[in-house]
């Protein structure tokens, strides 16, 4: 009996999981107001060969931008436009994007190389502040609402059922007043 309700609260939780996962991002998003400056962070050192590739919807990967540091300051190797430029961050090679436009948008990834081993960093996602993002937020809670939610009413049910059978249990092994007499009438 103890694993139907082990099944039960674990149904419970994988409930609330599939309501949450959905949900969260593989990539930093970062917002961004168009003709404003953005600098995306890299958490590879700098002391790697940085490549920034930008990965728009429904196109190939592009190489925005390649630098290295040399004699300790960032010296640019390609660039795709002079919008975008390098700055040394937290020890690392962020990319610096000057008067964003709408193209600038989508995923970036930040690539090391360090004697022809390719290190891939984490991504950041780069989208316009809107009504939509706040939009997702509103969804996102809404769904973790929900799954705690389900997930409250399944506890619910398996605590009143358990205290059901509990009762049940007790009432079935506590004797009544007529069985006492009737076992007290039979000894006599």
């Amino acid at each position: 009996m103890k694993s139907y309700w082990i099944m039960t609260i674990l149904l419970g939780f994988i409930t609330m999981a599939s309501f949450w996962m959905p949900f969260v991002p593989a990539a930093e998003v970062q917002h961004v107001q168009y003709g404003s400056t953005v600098t995306l962070g890299c958490n590879l050192s700098y002391l790697y060969d940085t490549t920034w590739l930008r990965q728009n919807s429904d196109l190939t990967p592009t190489v925005v931008l390649r630098a290295s540091l040399r004699d300790g300051q960032p010296v640019q190797g390609f660039q795709v436009s002079s919008r975008f430029s390098v700055e040394l961050m937290q020890r690392s090679l962020a990319l610096k994007i000057t008067s964003v436009e709408e193209r600038d948008l989508g995923l970036y990834y930040c690539i090391g190389n360090v004697n022809a081993h390719l290190t891939v960093g984490r991504g950041t996602i780069l989208q316009v502040s809107s009504l939509g993002s706040s939009l997702f937020l509103f969804q996102h809670w809404h769904c973790v609402g929900v799954g705690l939610g389900l997930l409250i009413m399944v506890l619910a049910v398996c605590i009143t059922h358990w205290k059901a059978k509990s009762n049940k249990e007790t009432t079935n092994k506590t004797p009544t007043a007529s069985s006492t007499k009737k076992d007290n009438t039979n000894s006599s």
